[in-house]
């Protein structure tokens, strides 16, 4: 069976087809912006978004990341030579009371990414590119 045929203005038609081929007015707007702009729907923007900003983490981490490391590491091996030879004294209950908030943090990263499933896989995508680019 077909299908009726909307009622539609013809008088408006060519109006709205002028509007939608003449030039848009955004030599002001950067180029970010247009491609943003461009993209129309939310899960894109939020792909796009998550693989770039986890690229640049992801350089980020290479750059950085041995210097970190060997900072780090020294570091918790000095701590724990102090505390064998009784320069240091461990408070345990502190320690415990930081691990903690520190559960707190990682549920509610996990809250995150499973909240913003696009951005997550987008993120994670950049990231081991970005580490495997440098």
């Amino acid at each position: 069976m077909a299908r009726p045929i909307p009622h539609t203005d013809l008088r408006s038609l060519s109006e709205r087809a002028e509007k939608e081929l003449s030039p848009k007015e955004s030599q002001s707007s950067s180029l970010i912006d247009v491609t943003i702009d461009s993209i129309k729907s939310k899960t894109s923007k939020n792909l796009i978004l998550g693989t770039v900003s986890g690229w640049a983490a992801g350089v980020a981490l290479v750059r950085v990341g041995r210097v970190a490391a060997f900072g780090l590491g020294g570091g918790i091996l000095l701590l724990h030579f102090a505390a064998e030879c009784g320069y240091i004294h461990v408070n345990w209950d502190r320690v415990k009371d930081a691990a903690a908030g520190l559960q707190r943090l990682a549920d509610r990263a996990l809250r995150f990414v499973s909240h913003n499933s696009c951005y997550s896989v987008g993120f994670f995508g950049g990231f081991f590119f970005g580490v495997a680019s440098t």
